[in-house]
């Protein structure tokens, strides 16, 4: 038998190849690289006569690949690892590409790659690329004879639709954790609960969403008061903060207040436990799991969060956190250098608490310090002396950090937050979207027997938080060190919304309405719709009525005459309903050939056609043989001699 081609399989090739691609933008360079690397190869092999490889070559790259995800990831279960391994696999699969057993085993694992994907990713926008990948597998695999593929399939898809529909309403939602692992620890959107000099300037670098966020009922509108609380940080390192215990909040504290407003929001999967929330949250209601109040008003998830994971809280714009705070939030490093004589010599000369905060206020406001994603490393000892004398440029982690340790070393308790800040509003939709760029770090202090935010940022580039971490990030280093005081400038494309921002709108609030509800349909809203049509009895028993005899007239449409496997079969009985129609039909006994032999004698004027016709069935439904014309030519043929004789 001779070797298939894989680009040859054009319906296999774009399929599959659209479904590595599919998997591939989420991997690590170097195995997307070899992937294509096989396809090159491939394609040089049936065209250019290159040598492939032996499948003893590809056995011993497969062992090797399995082996490095391995050492890369130390598992083989999660996203990353899993569409590692299938994206390897499916290179070198397609190497070994050459008969039929191979073209249905990478039918088969095309289909795993366009399910995997769906798995691990809800967005819209995968929904048209996966589509055509998998109406592509399937065509693969019809028979190159079977007459009119494309209808078939279409009939196919169409009579599969109900069923589907009732299989998503009807069968509960599974979500298998293990399968669902990002394979890391800070998972898709890189949130870490320690502040080092750099590490959230390295978060802000992205795009990656976070969460989505709908704020309706609280009426705010304005993203400079938006503060998204992650974790709070209690143990100064001087520029770097870690993290502490801080424990579940006493009852007392977890009063509800009378007048909170409620919002919600869409949190995409990171592996682990965090919840983001606005300052002023004094309660968060998880759908599906349960959550833990902890003491600096922080929310976790019992479990980690591997799928998008949807949740509600509510806020108040008077809600403080007014746990007082222990020792550990007086405590700082070892002061040195220019920093202990500035503190020294503000505890001289400011007496009081509002004293001091004026004086680190000043200390920000007025000693020209940049603001900046690319300060610089700082390190060692005297890193907090560098970054306030000397080099004064740095990111928002690194005002947060040297404020709350020079508030401590003043006797103000402070402590450090970490989250997110503002976000990108969405008119269309009326929701919040915010990504990594919006990560933030601020401060808070316990002063008049309440918490209270600070956040140094606002003195050294306020423009930052009134126009939000996109649109700021996207002007130039220049432009964000000229105007970074300025909160009246605006970018020049600020001066409306362009027909490509609203083309972004519409396309970001059609992905989360899909993801929302898909994400939202769990087993409580099943129940609830199958209850809701059982106290719908009259209206319940006509809709199945009219879906029962819509289905029959459809399924009768789609194979009352066209219900074919093969080429001849579509032949004669266009004969055949021809000759009813002149009350010549098939005598009991009668063969095809007899029939359409008969029918020659008795119409000249078609008999021509009508040898053909039973010489192209006697060759492929008898002989087994090519035919001399193909089906449609003949048909055509056909339709011809019947329109001459009418």
């Amino acid at each position: 038998m001779t070797d298939r081609k894989f680009f040859t399989q054009k319906a296999l090739a774009f399929s599959f190849v659209t479904a590595m691609v599919m998997v591939g933008i989420e991997v690590s360079p170097w195995i997307a690289f070899f992937s294509v690397g096989l396809l090159i190869w491939k394609w040089g092999v049936e065209n250019l006569k290159w040598k492939s490889l032996s499948k003893k070559v590809t056995g011993i790259l497969s062992i090797a690949l399995l082996v490095q995800i391995l050492l890369q990831f130390r598992t083989f279960i999660g996203q990353e690892p899993s569409y590692t391994f299938l994206l390897g696999l499916s290179g070198l699969r397609v190497m070994d590409y050459r008969n039929e057993r191979d073209h249905r085993f990478l039918v088969l694992l095309g289909f795993v790659l366009v399910s995997v994907k769906a798995l691990f990713s809800l967005d819209i926008y995968w929904i048209i690329p996966s589509a055509l990948a998998f109406a592509g597998l399937w065509y693969s695999l019809l028979p190159s004879d079977l007459p009119q593929k494309g209808k078939v399939l279409l009939k196919v898809f169409a009579l599969s639709a109900p069923a589907a529909v009732l299989m998503f309403f009807a069968f509960p939602r599974v979500v298998l954790p293990w399968a669902m692992s990002r394979g890391s620890n800070t998972g898709q959107i890189g949130f870490s609960e320690e502040l080092n000099p750099g590490n959230v300037a390295e978060l802000a670098g992205v795009s990656t969403m976070v969460f989505r966020a709908k704020l309706s009922e609280t009426g705010i509108k304005n993203g400079e008061n938006l503060y998204w609380r992650g974790s709070v940080l209690p143990y100064s390192r001087g520029l770097s903060w870690r993290p502490g215990a801080l424990g579940l909040r006493a009852s007392e504290q977890k009063a509800e207040t009378s007048d909170g407003k409620f919002y919600e929001i869409a949190l995409e999967p990171h592996s682990n436990t965090y919840l983001f929330v606005l300052d002023g949250t004094s309660e968060v209601q998880l759908e599906q799991g349960r959550t833990m109040s902890l003491n600096g008003d922080i929310y976790r998830s019992a479990r980690p969060i591997m799928t998008t994971t949807v949740y509600r809280a509510k806020w108040s714009e008077n809600k403080k956190d007014a746990l007082a705070p222990d020792e550990d939030y007086l405590r700082t490093p070892e002061l040195r250098g220019r920093v202990l004589e500035w503190v020294e010599q503000t505890k001289n000369t400011s007496a009081g608490a509002e004293a001091r905060l004026l004086a680190l206020q000043e200390l920000f406001a007025k000693n020209d310090f940049t603001y900046s994603l690319n300060p610089g490393v700082y390190g060692g000892p005297n890193d907090l002396e560098a970054f306030l004398f000397y080099r004064k440029r740095g990111f928002c982690e690194h005002f947060a950090g040297a404020y709350a340790t020079l508030a401590r070393s003043l006797g103000i308790p402070s402590r450090v937050v970490v989250g997110y800040q503002g976000g990108r509003y969405n008119p269309m939709g009326d929701f919040w979207r915010v990504t990594q760029r919006d990560a933030h770090a601020w401060v808070e202090i316990f002063h008049h027997g309440v918490w209270q935010r600070v956040d140094p940022t606002a003195w050294v580039a306020p423009l930052r938080l009134v126009i939000g971490a996109e649109d700021f990030f996207n002007l130039s280093e220049e432009d964000q060190k000229v105007f970074a005081r300025n909160v009246e400038w605006r970018p020049s494309k600020d001066s409306g919304i362009t027909l490509w921002d609203r083309a972004e709108f519409l396309m970001d609030d059609l992905n989360y309405r899909w993801t929302y509800f898909l994400v939202d349909f769990d087993r409580s809203s099943q129940k609830n719709f199958w209850q809701s049509l059982a106290d719908m009895k009259i209206q319940l028993i006509l809709g199945l009525l009219f879906v029962g005899v819509l289905g029959v007239l459809l399924f009768r449409s789609l194979f009352r005459t066209k219900g074919l496997v093969s080429e001849e079969r579509v032949l004669f009985l266009a004969v055949q309903k021809w000759a009813e129609k002149k009350s010549q039909p098939q005598e009991s006994g009668e063969t095809p050939l007899h029939y359409l032999a008969r029918l020659a004698d008795e119409y000249p004027q078609q008999r021509e056609a009508l040898l053909d016709i039973g010489q192209f069935i006697d060759q492929k439904a008898y002989a087994g043989t090519e035919a001399k014309f193909p089906s449609q030519q003949l048909l055509t043929q056909w339709k011809k001699a019947v329109e001459k004789s009418s």
